[in-house]
């Protein structure tokens, strides 16, 4: 088994993943979760936002079938967790919350609760709230939803072992690097050097997956991602780029 905050960790990792080729429904996610025979690309581009919390859940060390429904069908996920009578009406940090008619539209994993709102993250979506397809994004992004959206059918809450019920906000580095003083960003020529890889690494250690290799020094559109998705987790503009701003809210 594994804790909330091993399961929502892991599922952190993977923020900024996308479809390659965009469009097509195939993701780290499927290739961890297998094929499907009668999808196009060879069997692997089916909707994925089940099978992104399936291939996390196996991931963090639990067990398929007995912690959470090891399944890519949303309506078999809500039948496995009213079967086994963990099926709530209410939010809870680590339930996954299904959309839509019997809950067959979509899921996610909340990962934050309000009074009036819900934050979750999941795969197969956008940052875009429930507006448009939200259940068609190509992305692994976190959003904000208000609890009284009628597209919310329920709450699934898997077997996890004693935790916490909120994930443990990131430790500061004792000692907060200081500001370079230059907007970090995607140029051309792309920008590099020790601040780039400072910055990388930070994102690493919270949990976002850094696209270009990890902590190489160069400023490329996979470390942008990271810092979007950052960005959105903590409510500051989305632009990927590290100004003052996003500094003081990785480091300080």
């Amino acid at each position: 088994m594994a804790s909330i905050n091993d399961l929502i960790a892991d599922a952190r990792r993977h923020l900024g993943e996308t479809e390659s080729p965009r469009g097509s429904n195939v993701t780290w996610s499927t290739k961890t979760f297998g094929r499907i025979p009668g999808y196009p690309h060879d069997g692997y581009g089916y909707p994925w936002c089940h099978a992104y919390l399936s291939s996390v859940a196996k991931g963090a060390g639990m067990r398929k079938d007995i912690d959470y429904p090891h399944t890519a069908s949303c309506e078999n996920g809500v039948g496995w967790f009213k079967a086994r009578k963990r099926w709530y009406s209410t939010p809870k940090v680590g339930r996954w919350i299904y959309y839509g008619p019997r809950g067959g539209t979509h899921v996610e994993m909340v990962i934050g609760v309000s009074a009036t709102h819900i934050t979750t993250i999941g795969g197969n979506t956008s940052g875009d709230g429930l507006s448009g397809r939200y259940w068609d994004g190509d992305a692994v992004a976190t959003k904000t939803v208000a609890r009284s959206s009628s597209r919310i059918y329920g709450y699934g809450e898997p077997v996890y072992t004693a935790s916490s019920s909120k994930p443990s906000p990131p430790t500061k580095p004792s000692t907060p690097p200081v500001y370079p003083g230059r907007v970090l960003k995607v140029r051309s020529p792309y920008m590099s050097g020790s601040d780039v890889k400072t910055v990388q690494a930070r994102l690493i250690r919270l949990g976002y997956a850094v696209r270009n290799g990890g902590a190489d020094g160069v400023y490329g559109p996979g470390t942008k991602a990271a810092v979007t998705a950052f960005q959105k987790y903590v409510r500051l503009a989305a632009d990927g780029e590290v100004g003052p701003k996003t500094w003081k809210a990785l480091f300080g």
